[in-house]
Order: C-alpha cells, then structure tokens, then sequence
C-alpha cells in the first residue's frame, strides 16, 4: 500500500503531514482524513503534502510503504505542520528536521503535534516556558527530559498559539478538528465531524482513561500496607492510624509514603478511592451515594468534588461514556 501527495490545489491553507520510518499510522491516518480529504462542499479548502523525515523507504504499522513524499525543504511553504507521533519518548530527531521546524516556525508556520510527537517539538525547543500534553504514558517523560515545558497531563489538547499539542492517538481528532474550527469557523468543524460520526467537541479530558500510577518501588514494610488500605478504602485512614499500622511516626510516614507512592498519603487514599469510583461506575449500577459510601468517599458532594478535580469529568457523565447501559 503506498500514499501520495495531493497537491493540485493551490487555494487555502497548505498543511505538511510528516512522514518517518516507523510511522504511527493512526495518528497519521487520522491527519489525512482531515487536510487530505477533498470537501468540496467548503470554500478553500486545506492543499496536503506528505514530508519524508527520513530519506529512503519510510514504512508504517502494517507493512504500509510511503512513497512520493517530499523533502523537507517542502516546509518552506507550509502553513500548517502535523507531526503524527513519533518513534519514541528517547528517540533523538534529525538535525535536519530539527532546523527545518525551527525556520518553520519562525516564518509563522503552526506545528501541531500528536501524541509522542511532542518530544519532536520538544527537542526543537519550541515547547519551552508553553504549555503542552502528551499521551498520559508520556508526560513523565516529557517532565524529566525538559523541564522547561509546562506539562499538562489532564487535557485533550494544548493551543499555544504557533504550536500545538495533542494527548493521546485519538484526541489528534480533538486537535486537528480544533484547527478546522479555527481556521474555517464551527459550522465547518461541524461538517467535518459529521462526517466522521465523532462529536465536533469532546469535554472532559484524558484524565478519564487514566489508571492509578503503580511506582516503581515501595520502600520498607509500606507495600502490604498498601494492600491492606486498597482492600478498605471505605474506613477512616487517619494519618495516625496509617503510621501506627506502619509502626512509624506521622512525620516519618509522610516522608516515606512521598518516596514510596510520590503521594502524601492523603492524595493517594483519594486517587485510590476514584480509581475505585472509576471501576463502580463502569461495572455496577450503584448510585452516587452507594458509591460515596464504598470508596470512603462519603457524600455525593465529596465524591463528585474530587473525582471531577482527578478526571475532569462528572461520575454521571462518566458513567454515561463507559457504562451505557
């Protein structure tokens, strides 16, 4: 299988998809069907260019073959970037891409990025003192590697302007839509996304799909502890009676439960208890206050505070999207 340019257009804005070996051919994908895909039906519309990052045979997921691609001087005239993910959290990028987006965006080109793809810009240096998101399994990563880039693991997507960030594979609709809806206004975004049978405007954020962190180590007698607590969740966890089960002082155990889980115990008692919260709503058909009352929670008003603050989403509205009957 092999994708070409479509380039005949000279109207309307001109948005360069990047193309490497290894290619995230969801993210990619997802790309074409938005700027690719002739729609007649809306005046001037997006002119698409595929850019080879690398040169020779650039291949994707599924023995898919790229050919006809252009080279990366074809950025020169781009008014739009997409970089459909990346090979990896670790994987350096050519100084040739790496000067090409910088002259990109310094000319006035928006770079838009889907999920791994953040780690392009990133090390481009565009994503310093900004905003961004990146798939949730990522934003450690991006944390650690720069510093510099205000990460922001909640959210579908990231406008910072010139540049662009999306989270996960699938909110690159999210964002890309989000560009349609700039650039041609809501009734377009809203066509587009008709036409693909998906909401023109996701609320909430990933938050919603992500799991509790599991740490990379536990330190002393904290993990079967832990275990305990997990198996509990709806008594009174005081600080006292944690660091009496831990044969501990208050001060030491909050020292430790920071090494041991990166949580005071407190903020780790409610990701566990939404965590929990999360599993009732997809699984079972008991009500708010039942729920409240199993995690620990408590009250409706509790449960519903924390657990839209840690998923950005209302526990009805949760339920709605995973639990529909």
């Amino acid at each position: 299988m092999s994708v070409a340019n479509n380039t005949n257009s000279v109207v309307g804005h001109h948005v360069c998809v990047l193309a490497y070996d290894g290619l995230c051919m969801f993210e990619y994908g997802l790309a074409l069907e938005i700027f690719a895909l002739a729609r007649p039906e809306i005046q001037n519309w997006y002119t698409c260019e595929i850019v080879a990052v690398d040169k020779g045979l650039i291949r994707g997921n599924g023995n898919v073959v790229i050919e006809n691609a252009s080279d990366l001087t074809a950025l020169e005239k781009s008014d739009v970037i997409i970089i459909p993910g990346w090979r990896g959290d670790l994987e350096p990028i050519p100084s040739e891409l790496r000067e090409a987006l910088r002259g990109a965006h310094e000319r006035g080109a928006r770079i838009a990025s889907i999920c791994s793809g953040v780690f392009v810009l990133a090390q481009c240096g565009l994503l310093d003192g900004k905003k961004a998101t990146t798939h949730w399994r990522y934003t450690d990563s991006l944390s650690k590697q720069f510093p510099a880039v205000l990460v922001n693991q909640k959210v579908l997507y990231v406008d910072e302007g010139q540049v662009l960030t999306s989270a996960g594979s699938a909110a690159g609709l999210d964002l890309c839509l989000h560009i349609v809806r700039s650039d041609f206004g809501a009734k377009a975004a809203n066509a587009v996304a008709r036409r693909l049978v998906v909401p023109a405007f996701r609320d909430g954020g990933q938050a919603q799909f992500v799991s509790r962190p599991v740490p990379s180590s536990f330190y002393g007698n904290l993990a079967p502890l832990l275990d305990v607590i997990r198996e509990s969740l709806d008594e009174n966890w005081e600080i006292d009676r944690i660091a009496k089960a831990a044969n501990t002082s208050a001060r030491t155990l909050q020292r430790r439960f920071k090494l041991a889980t990166g949580h005071s115990p407190h903020m780790w008692l409610t990701y566990e208890r939404v965590e929990l919260a999360k599993d009732l709503l997809e699984t079972t058909s008991l009500s708010i206050q039942q729920i409240a009352d199993v995690t620990g929670l408590k009250t409706p008003e509790t449960f519903r505070h924390h657990f839209k603050r840690l998923t950005g989403d209302s526990p009805s509205r949760f339920r709605r999207k995973f639990n529909p009957h």
